[in-house]
């Protein structure tokens, strides 16, 4: 039988002070307590059969609650003077502390928060005393929520989960550890956050106060991307159909192609039109459209969005190119001029409009350059004022070179030609034009004259540029002379008196090789003859001992080579009478005095000319022969 406790309070009216304070201690110290305890003697008291009780007892005298809501019923028993059981008589309850624990009329106590609360049951002045205490335990843990999560790729959502006890209310104070059985499937942080990494399925484990509790997830996968597969960056004429259709396949997150995804086609403010609107993936993930450009020339876009999800989409491109009709194309300005090689100082540019004027921008321009130029767009298109400018270097040849712009695909829009002079580059190279053996007279001036050249690095002829020439002998017209237009300079070179080799040297600022003409210079006509040393005398009638010598020079005194000269002997005889000079200008003939004493000459005449020289030998009588 359980315990029962009991206490007697006299009257309300008779009780002491003392007694009043004791209710108020049984009461928690609450004023709210203490009240309800004297209102419950008070009515007691005025109860039929309440003056008969002498003593009260309640059982249990203490239990525990281990659920909020949890109900514990207490018991009383009350007696008269005599000990003897009194029934049928009203018995007044109350509790110190109804956070903790409430009781009705009937010592029914239902347990609400963690805690201890003392339940009093009050009888003809007399009660007696319960101690609750309500003790919450661990029986489960409730995940809130649906009992399966499905939830698609690529998303995050926080699970909310308490420890309960047998009645379903929180535990508080306890702590919950979560882990996932397959994380790349579904991860799990100790926030509670699950992140969905790839479609599949796998279980949620919460694990706290001893006890785990799962949940299944399902990860489904959903369009992450959509990737063009064809049609992208075509072009036609504005206004008719693309030749390939615009192609693009579903993938998901994990990059699985995802069939029955419905995808909606837009086409742009540019207007065209594309069939169908709405395409539905197939069993690889693909959608597709035909696609017809609107009128406006230009770039067009058609969008691809995934309908259930607007933020997966894609959006590809195409080039309207303008009808040949109703296209103008021109030069905005030129002439242009730079030297070879190099790029112009501003870029060239053009302006396409249509037949009445009216820009038309963002449309593709292509550039094209001749002569070995090179030429590239500052942009790919024409700008809000139908203009389209490029860099252009000119090629490696001097002169008129030309670039090219055009709009369109070339054969139904016409192009446009841009002029440029290419100027020749810095003087490069310097050489002789005719590089053959040069030949000349001493004294008398070169013929022909050698002509010599510049060039810049790309072989192009350089005009204006000053030719320093120098000659080791003889003197030239110009000592700086300046190259006409095609880059020559012609020599005018009087030769030195010197026979023999000639050299003249050319140079040009900033040109490192020199170039050194060579010439072969021969002596001039014959200009004078003189003979060799003769013999004062000699015998009559015989030969003299050394050859007659003469010798032939020019003008400036250098041996002239094959000259004729003659010989003529006025007493006795020579031979050869007639002779030719040696390279060093010399000819040679034998005397043979004549037999009569006295002096005798000889003459030598240079046939060429006319030079005349004379010697004379006295001829000795030759001894007598004896009989």
């Amino acid at each position: 039988m359980a315990s029962v406790a009991s206490k007697r309070i006299a009257p309300a009216l008779e009780a002491p002070p003392s007694v009043f304070a004791r209710a108020w201690k049984w009461g928690a110290g609450t004023l709210s307590a203490g009240a309800a305890l004297v209102s419950i003697i008070s009515s007691v008291r005025s109860i039929t059969g309440a003056e008969q009780v002498r003593w009260i007892g309640v059982a249990p005298a203490a239990d525990t609650a281990w659920s909020l809501g949890d109900t514990l019923q207490l018991a009383t028993t009350l007696t008269d003077a005599h000990g003897g059981v009194l029934p049928g008589v009203r018995v007044g309850w109350t509790s110190t502390d109804t956070v903790v624990a409430a009781v009705d009329s009937g010592g029914a106590v239902v347990a609400r928060a963690s805690g201890a609360a003392t339940i009093v049951a009050a009888a003809g002045g007399h009660i007696a005393q319960s101690r609750i205490v309500v003790r919450p335990r661990p029986a489960a843990i409730r995940v809130y929520g649906d009992s399966m999560l499905r939830v698609p790729e690529d998303t995050s959502l926080r699970l909310v989960a308490r420890v309960v006890d047998a009645r379903q209310h929180a535990v508080p104070g306890q702590t919950i550890v979560w882990r996932s059985a397959d994380p790349s499937v579904a991860a799990v942080d100790s926030a509670a956050r699950v992140s969905a990494m790839g479609a599949g399925r796998t279980t949620l484990v919460a694990a706290g106060a001893d006890i785990n509790a799962e949940i299944p997830i399902e990860v489904y996968p959903v369009p992450a991307t959509v990737t063009v597969q064809a049609g992208d960056g075509q072009r036609t004429t504005a206004g008719r159909q693309l030749a390939t259709p615009v192609r693009a396949q579903i993938v998901s997150r994990g990059g699985r192609p995802l069939a029955g995804v419905a995808v909606r086609f837009a086409v742009s403010d540019s207007g065209g039109q594309v069939q169908p609107g709405i395409d539905t993936s197939n069993s690889e993930g693909l959608v597709g459209a035909a696609w017809s450009l609107g009128q406006h020339p230009g770039r067009q876009r058609l969008t691809l969005v995934v309908i259930d999800r607007p933020m997966v989409g894609t959006t590809v491109a195409a080039d309207a190119d303008p009808s040949p009709e109703n296209t103008r194309l021109v030069a905005v300005d030129g002439p242009h001029t730079a030297a070879v090689g190099e790029a112009l100082a501003e870029p060239v540019a053009v302006r396409v409009t249509d037949s009445t004027g009216v820009p038309v921008s963002d449309v593709l321009v292509a550039w094209s350059a001749d002569n070995g130029g090179s030429i590239a767009g500052e942009a790919p298109r024409t700008d809000s004022l139908g203009q389209a400018r490029a860099r252009w270097a000119l090629g490696p040849r001097a002169g008129a070179q030309r670039a090219w712009a055009q709009v369109g695909l070339g054969r139904s829009v016409t192009r446009v030609a841009i002029e440029a002079s290419a100027a020749a580059g810095p003087a490069a190279a310097l050489t002789a034009v005719r590089a053959g053996a040069l030949r000349g007279t001493a004294g008398e001036l070169l013929t022909p004259g050698p002509e010599l050249r510049v060039t810049d690095r790309g072989g192009n002829p350089v005009p204006g540029a000053v030719v320093t020439l120098k000659p080791s002998s003889g003197a030239v017209k110009e000592r700086e002379a300046v190259t006409d237009s095609l880059g020559r300079v012609a020599l005018v070179w009087t030769l030195g008196p010197q026979a023999g080799t000639q050299r003249l040297t050319a140079s040009v600022p900033g040109v490192e090789r020199t170039v050194e003409l060579t010439a072969q210079v021969r002596a001039g006509p014959a200009a004078k003859i003189a003979l060799g040393d003769l013999p004062a005398t000699a015998p009559g009638g015989e030969l003299l001992p050394r050859p007659v010598e003469a010798a032939v020079t020019d003008i400036h005194g250098n041996p002239v080579p094959d000259a004729v000269v003659s010989f003529t002997a006025k007493a006795g005889k020579v031979a050869p009478s007639r002779a030719r000079t040696d390279a060093s200008g010399h000819a040679a003939a034998r005397w043979t005095l004549a037999t009569s004493a006295g002096d005798q000459r000889i003459e030598a005449l240079v046939k060429d000319g006319g030079y005349r020289a004379s010697g004379t030998v006295r001829a000795t009588a030759p001894p007598r022969r004896r009989k």
